[in-house]
């Protein structure tokens, strides 16, 4: 499962990173892209093109071992279970969500000095889907085993 989760991490972070790249790729490429480079939008463009793309970096550099802090000391010959998938799969949404939306929340601060609330929900529930994927797993199992006498 840890291989698995690695390349899944590294994904992740690789998915983040071209992303935000391609996302802002155009307008660095607009004849306007002079505008970027003036006192007033480079700290935002900095804040929402750095964040994701350098956790992006940190995802691929450290997915062994974020891996080996979601499932432990399990050995690698261990079948996996529908439950390590939905837990694996948790924790990178939240993954996701953090990195993205943690840029945005940032970007919103800088900018106006104000908090882009929807953001900062994104940004804890990310935190509650990467701290706290056991509970969703359970939550996958009542609902898996609903209704069967197990």
């Amino acid at each position: 499962m840890k291989p698995f989760s690695i390349l899944l991490i590294r994904l992740l972070g690789l998915y983040i990173f071209l992303q935000t790249l391609f996302a802002f790729l155009p307008a660095l490429l607009a004849p306007n892209a002079a505008e970027f480079w003036s006192g007033e939008v480079l700290p935002v463009a900095i804040a929402t093109l750095a964040v994701p793309m350098v956790g992006g970096v940190l995802l691929w550099c450290f997915a062994a071992r974020l891996a080996d802090r979601l499932h432990g000391d399990a050995g690698d010959d261990v079948q996996v279970k529908d439950d390590d998938l939905v837990r694996a799969g948790t924790f990178l949404i939240g993954t996701y969500l953090l990195v993205r939306y943690i840029s945005m929340l940032v970007g919103a601060y800088v900018a106006s000095g104000s908090v882009a609330y929807d953001a900062l929900v994104a940004v804890v529930a990310g935190l509650g889907m990467m701290l706290g994927s056991g509970g969703l797993a359970a939550l996958y199992r009542r609902v898996k085993y609903f209704g069967a006498d197990r």
